[in-house]
């Protein structure tokens, strides 16, 4: 059913949550995890500490993976995430994405006021995936 399931991961707690449920979805559907890192294009740090982080945070998900024997592809890119994110996903033939909610900059919310998600706060990135994706999208809370 999912061949690829890609996982966008910025380091947070909620990042490493939507890799593990992404990761026990993988081993269900004996699918493929595509983790994607985004190192942002305008950053006060130095190229190599952002390149060095988004390497660890890959890493990471790469080690919980191999334990539950679940193939990892690791993809670490400078973008924007909230232009580029669909572009990504895009490229990494997902058939499925797992994205957090909320993420390592929860200043940047959207809040929706419908019925059909009241009161809910989701992050940028993911609220404009959500939106634009041509593949499911799981939310992970």
């Amino acid at each position: 059913m999912f061949d690829v399931i890609a996982v966008p991961v910025d380091g947070s707690d909620y990042g490493y949550k939507a890799a593990d449920v992404a990761i026990e979805i993988a081993q269900k559907f004996n699918s493929k995890i595509a983790a994607v890192h985004v190192l942002e294009e305008f950053s006060l740090n130095s190229y190599d500490f952002e390149e060095d982080s988004g390497d660890e945070i890959l890493a990471k998900v790469t080690e919980k993976a191999s334990e539950a024997d679940v193939e990892v592809v690791e993809h670490l890119l400078t973008a924007d995430p909230l232009r580029d994110m669909r572009f990504i996903v895009d490229q990494t033939r997902a058939d499925l994405v797992v994205i957090h909610a909320h993420g390592a900059n929860n200043n940047r919310f959207v809040s929706f006021e419908d019925n059909s998600v009241s009161d809910t706060q989701i992050g940028s990135v993911s609220e404009r995936l959500l939106r634009t994706s041509n593949v499911p999208v799981l939310l992970v809370k």
